[in-house]
């Protein structure tokens, strides 16, 4: 059974869907960054939607302003 507040937490794209991050392509530089996969659920998010926003672009075109080396 799903609850009301299962409904409402997640991540859900203009039209309503709801986007699974684990299935959100990484492009080089998510890779090479220090927050890739850190233990802070925020963090992640903000992250998979920067990376959902950016699907249909061209690897090379990737920007992220949160990006830190590791």
């Amino acid at each position: 059974m799903v609850t009301h507040m299962e409904e409402i937490n997640g991540f859900y794209d203009d039209d309503g869907n709801r986007i699974n991050p684990e299935l959100i392509r990484k492009p080089g530089l998510c890779l090479l960054c220090r927050k890739n996969d850190i233990d802070d659920p925020m963090e992640n998010m903000l992250c998979a939607m920067t990376r959902h926003d950016q699907r249909n672009e061209v690897e090379e075109k990737f920007e992220c302003g949160a990006f830190e080396k590791k």
